[in-house]
């Protein structure tokens, strides 16, 4: 008896979980961001720049292969720019009901002591 009601839970919950086609999105939609912290070393000297970054958004939502294009002054920001990226969400990009990766995505991220 036992069995028989784990098994049976278990089917309604597979059943629940069926994956449904999600709805098309032409592009990946923003939905969180993460502050960079900015450099102790930067901040002592006064030291203000930016970082340009190429990325792509995997199927789950998270920019993945980030990679440095340019930054000022060089590698001053670049750790706590890709830091704050890598933690950036994101709605996939979704083709025929199912979520793709979206490729090559550019951001810059300003530093600055306002």
């Amino acid at each position: 008896m036992k069995y028989s009601i784990v098994v049976s839970l278990a089917i309604v919950l597979l059943m629940g979980c069926a994956s449904k086609p999600l709805p098309d999105r032409a592009n990946a939609a923003l939905q969180e961001t993460a502050n960079p912290t900015y450099p102790a070393y930067a901040a002592r000297n006064r030291i203000e720049g930016y970082v340009q970054m190429s990325f792509d958004i995997s199927e789950s939502g998270k920019p993945i292969n980030i990679q440095v294009l340019k930054s000022v002054p060089e590698q001053v920001f670049d750790k706590a720019a890709i830091k704050a990226l890598s933690n950036w969400k994101y709605a996939p990009k979704v083709e025929n009901g199912v979520a793709v990766i979206q490729k090559d995505l550019k951001v810059q991220l300003d530093f600055t002591l306002g």
